[in-house]
C-alpha cells in the first residue's frame, strides 16, 4: 500500500474505529517485540547463567595447571642444568628401581643422550620408572623397544633418553 491510500483509509474511519485499530496495532507490536526480542534474550541469559559456573571452574583449573606447569618447567630446568651427565642421573634413578639389578648397561653417546638396557623388568614397574626418570633427569624418552619375556608381565626393554636442552636443539 502506498502512503496516500493509507491516509485515505485512515481518514475514512470513525474515531472509535481508529482507536480500536491503533490499540490492535500496538498489541501486535508488543507481542512481536516480546517474541522476537525479549524472550530470546531471557533464554540466552538463562543459558549463560547455567554455563557460567562451568566456565569459571575451567578458568580456575587452567590457572592451577598454569602454576603447576611453571613449577614443572622450573624443576626440569634445574634438573637438566644441575643434574650434570644424563648417564649418571639415569644410573642413580635406576639404582632405586625395583628392577635395578637386571639392568645390563647404561651407555652414553654424549652428555645429553643415554641408552638404558634392562634384561628383565615388570612392565608396570618399567612404565613408572620411565615417567619418574624423565621427571628426575629433565629428559624425555626418545626411543624405546620393549619385548615380552616368557614370564607374564615381564619385559626386556631398551630405551634412549635425551636431555630436554638437547631435544630442543634438534
Amino acid at each position: 500500500m502506498n502512503p496516500q491510500r493509507l491516509r485515505e483509509f485512515w481518514s475514512e474511519r470513525a474515531p472509535r474505529e481508529r482507536a480500536l485499530l491503533a490499540c490492535g496495532a500496538l498489541a501486535v507490536a508488543l507481542v512481536a517485540l516480546y517474541l522476537f526480542l525479549w524472550q530470546p534474550g531471557l533464554a540466552a541469559s538463562q543459558r549463560l547463567a547455567a554455563t557460567l559456573p562451568k566456565l569459571r571452574a575451567q578458568v580456575e583449573l587452567m590457572r592451577a595447571q598454569q602454576s603447576e606447569i611453571a613449577a614443572l618447567r622450573k624443576s626440569t630446568g634445574t634438573a637438566a642444568q644441575g643434574g650434570g651427565d644424563l648417564r649418571m642421573v639415569l644410573q642413580s634413578s635406576v639404582g632405586r628401581a625395583p628392577f635395578g639389578k637386571s639392568v645390563q648397561r647404561i651407555d652414553a653417546a654424549s652428555g645429553d643422550r643415554a641408552t638404558v638396557l634392562v634384561a628383565s623388568a615388570d612392565f608396570d614397574d618399567w612404565l613408572r620408572w620411565v615417567a619418574e626418570a624423565q621427571r628426575e633427569a629433565g629428559a624425555r624418552l626418545e626411543r624405546c623397544r620393549i619385548s615380552a619375556l616368557d614370564t607374564p608381565g615381564m619385559v626386556r626393554a631398551e630405551a634412549t633418553f635425551v636431555a630436554l636442552g638437547a631435544a630442543a636443539k634438534r
